[in-house]
């Protein structure tokens, strides 16, 4: 494939999904900012709320990073029948654990909220919160399952349609639910969270009722999605489970890293919801690039193409790093206006403008491991190096390090972020690094896959 050629691929793909991302992300940006207006105590709940909901996406995306691993290599090999059965179940697993989210938070939400905080204000807000917007959860999860069939097959205008129609719907009814606007009741917080599951529900209805008037994959034969043979099965599961319990784990560790801001006070934990909500703008683009090279080197390696697929490996990793230096500078140029946007605290903002300074320093270090796990080891059919690494790592070394900064030693909320971030992303560089060279990551999972070059074993 020429570089032009190459460029207008990788674009194609990475582009909407970017885009899509930044609304995604919008949304979460305007709920902090419209939340923000009411005090610190509201903002904090509702991030403590969006916890549980941000595990349960995260979860979700386990399962669909596990699912276009096959979906992609399947669609470069030209088999519809994989494509449709991967996508069979995928869905009726995201169902499921949308249910069992769901009914968590319905039945014991002010256990949920009461991980995070012991301040009685904060968890009767975000349980209150969270007994609403869990009803979104079962949309949440056929937009995602339907949303990785449409990247994975490189249909991705419908997906960023969806996420236009749900920004907009969430933006209009944020206004009119959470301010009383045009005689709509003011409920605040509980507001945002209707407001919410009105969008998501929006975005399910888009991407099936485009999906399906396209006759893109999504029109799949139910007899198709259910032709599971036992030996697809264990290859399933093999390849899918390991990325599955990656972005658990992950998650997992990352709501006990806000346990302990949480548990280091109220205002701890407002100031890294500010900057949790500029990461997630910011982090758009770096989802855009692990899009587009999965989903290349997937249908790469689904055709035999095994030096293209590495190639696009250098190429995204080369990007991301560009990316990092760039936005990271931005971020620091824009670091005033973007806080002031957030009506916080004096003292809440200030360790805001800290935390962030961290983070665009840091950002390169943290969006390596991002694209090498994402974009390049998964679609080559190795989910199980990220898992062993990042549970490591989490677990074993910056857990333990960030609750002993931020509630045995009683650091300051910059200085325990600094040790959060240090403490990981710089042993899954170089590890990370060494097995991308080790070519060792390349394993295709479908019928037509042809044998590892020996330079690569």
């Amino acid at each position: 494939m020429r570089a032009s050629a190459f460029t207008r691929t990788m674009l194609s793909i990475a582009v909407p999904v970017t885009l899509q991302n930044l609304l995604f992300s919008s949304f979460t940006l305007i709920d902090t900012l419209m939340i923000g207006t009411l005090g610190d105590a509201p903002l904090a709940a509702v991030g403590m709320a969006g916890k549980w909901t941000w595990f349960f996406t995260i979860v979700l995306f386990g399962f669909g990073s596990g699912a276009s691993v096959f979906m992609a290599q399947y669609f470069g090999a030209g088999d519809v029948k994989g494509v449709h059965r991967t996508y069979g179940l995928l869905s009726g697993g995201s169902l499921f654990v949308s249910l069992a989210f769901m009914l968590a938070a319905l039945l014991v939400p002010e256990r949920i909220i009461g991980l995070f905080s012991a301040d009685p204000e904060a968890i009767a807000l975000g349980a209150a919160y969270l007994r609403v917007i869990a009803l979104s959860y079962p949309f949440q999860a056929l937009a995602r399952a339907g949303g990785t069939l449409l990247q994975s097959t490189q249909r991705v205008t419908i997906p960023f349609v969806g996420a236009i129609a749900s920004v907009a719907v969430n933006i209009v009814l944020n206004a009119l639910l959470i301010f009383g606007l045009c005689g709509f009741p003011a409920l605040g917080a509980v507001g945002a969270a209707i407001a919410s599951c009105a969008a998501a529900a929006v975005n399910a209805l888009v991407i099936y009722g485009a999906g399906m008037a396209k006759r893109t994959m999504l029109r799949a034969p139910l007899s198709d999605m259910l032709r599971i043979t036992p030996a697809f099965a264990r290859e399933y599961v093999r390849v899918s489970t390991p990325a599955l319990l990656n972005e658990t784990i992950w998650a997992m560790g990352n709501l006990l890293y806000s346990a302990v801001f949480g548990h280091m006070s109220t205002g701890a934990y407002a100031a890294i919801t500010v900057v949790k909500s500029i990461e997630d703008l910011t982090s758009v683009a770096f989802m855009g690039l692990c899009s587009s090279c999965a989903v290349m080197i997937g249908s790469f390696i689904g055709r035999g193409e095994i030096q293209k697929g590495k190639d696009c490996a250098r190429y995204h990793l080369l990007l991301t790093v560009g990316f990092s230096v760039l936005i990271g500078g931005g971020v620091l140029l824009m670091k005033r206006p973007l806080l002031g946007l957030f009506g916080v605290s004096d003292a809440v903002r200030q360790d805001a403008a800290a935390v962030l300074t961290i983070y665009a320093l840091e950002m390169t270090l943290r969006n390596i491991p991002l694209i090498l796990v994402v974009g390049i080891f998964r679609a080559g059919g190795d989910t199980r190096c990220g898992l062993i690494v990042d549970s490591i790592s989490l677990y074993l070394i910056g857990l333990p390090l960030t609750a002993a900064a931020g509630l045995l030693l009683q650091l300051s909320v910059p200085a325990t972020y600094l040790t959060m971030y240090l403490s990981e992303d710089v042993l899954k560089c170089v590890v990370y690094g060494l097995h991308l060279r080790s070519g060792k990551w390349i394993r295709p999972v479908t019928g037509a896959a042809v044998p590892i070059p020996k330079e690569t074993e």
